[in-house]
């Protein structure tokens, strides 16, 4: 039955992005493109570190430790999708990468 109530279902990017992932690998992906943009030094892999980092570029991530739930970002009081968040985040270092590798 909910094979059938869903499978017309189409979800746009931003639902998209709100379901998919999950804390874990949104922890290790984010790890890898802070680094890559020069936020983060390869030695910094703590979610402290990695907190302060978008921090830095006036994000407040919430990380829902473990559950399958996505990771939350915000900005300015106002939730935002992860891949606004990096694009915040590279526009402001002025540094540009695939952020496809880091989804």
């Amino acid at each position: 039955m909910a094979k059938e109530i869903l499978k017309d279902e189409v979800l746009k990017d931003e639902q998209l992005d709100a379901v998919a992932g999950g804390t874990s690998r949104e922890i290790q992906k984010d790890t890898d493109f802070l680094q890559a943009i020069g936020l983060l030094r390869q030695n910094e892999t703590d979610k402290d570190a990695l907190r302060r980092a978008w921090a830095q570029e006036g994000i407040t991530v919430v990380m829902h430790g473990g559950n399958n739930l996505s990771n939350e970002y915000y900005r300015g009081g106002e939730q935002i999708t992860r891949d606004k968040a990096m694009k915040i985040a590279m526009k402001k270092t002025g540094t540009q990468v695939n952020i496809n590798n880091y989804v």
